[in-house]
């Protein structure tokens, strides 16, 4: 499985339904677009500082530039995100362990 670091800034259309829906509504809604995408939402946080609305971990099963495009295209049919980064994560152990590899050959 793939872990990505996701930092978004909602659209304000979403940031309304926040208030109305309550803050719970938008990490189930992420949730569950995630779990379509045959992944799982690890966490989540607001933030109240900088550039980024609302922070998560995700992990996918399926980490292709196609699963991916077509997770954005969700994310922004349903009027999550107004823009977002994702970064993806390496483990420490599994960069130990490919230094370790390079470092034998």
């Amino acid at each position: 499985m793939a872990s990505y670091l996701g930092l978004i800034k909602m659209s304000s259309e979403e940031a309304k339904r926040v208030v109305r829906d309550g803050p719970t509504s938008r990490r189930d809604q992420l949730a569950r677009l995630v779990q379509e995408a045959d992944g799982t939402l690890r966490d989540a946080w607001y933030t109240n500082v900088g550039d980024w609305d609302f922070i998560c971990i995700v992990e996918m099963a399926d980490a292709s530039p196609v699963t991916g495009a077509a997770a954005t295209l969700a994310r922004r049919a349903a009027g999550l995100t107004s823009s977002e980064r994702w970064i993806e994560l390496a483990d420490i152990d599994d960069v130990a362990e490919a230094l370790e590899q390079m470092s034998s050959n």
